[in-house]
């Protein structure tokens, strides 16, 4: 895991804190992943870019170069989708939280811009 470029009043060390805890819980998967996700929050912060490598994972202030996969919406949802028990890759139905997370999609409070299959794949490595 490396810190990056920081911003002012951006949230790569706390995006990073969550996305370490599924890193070393699925180191392999991680490695494997090999992708760039972009965070972007609806409120006045900057985005978060997540580079997933094979030797290190990146987490920085600011947007992504040509990220395969963005999410957006407000700060709350994405921390709520991050942290989300997930049931093959998605969030779980059966958990009250995992609902949540599903009704974000479903009510487009959270946003997705690349293959679902990406998404899925991420969530699976930084899923708690």
């Amino acid at each position: 895991m490396r810190l990056g470029t920081l911003a002012e009043g951006g949230l790569a060390p706390a995006i990073m804190a969550i996305v370490e805890l599924g890193v070393a819980r699925r180191p392999e998967q991680a490695r494997a992943l090999g992708i760039e996700v972009e965070l972007r929050m609806e409120e006045s912060y900057p985005p978060v870019r997540i580079v997933f490598e094979p030797e290190v994972v990146l987490v920085e202030d600011g947007p992504g170069s040509a990220p395969a996969l963005r999410i957006s919406g407000a700060l709350s949802d994405l921390v709520a989708l991050l942290v989300t028990p997930l049931w093959g890759g998605v969030p779980n139905p059966i958990d009250a939280r995992g609902r949540a997370a599903l009704g974000m999609f479903a009510s487009r409070r959270v946003r997705i811009q690349g293959r679902v299959g990406l998404m899925r794949s991420f969530l699976g490595v930084i899923g708690l």
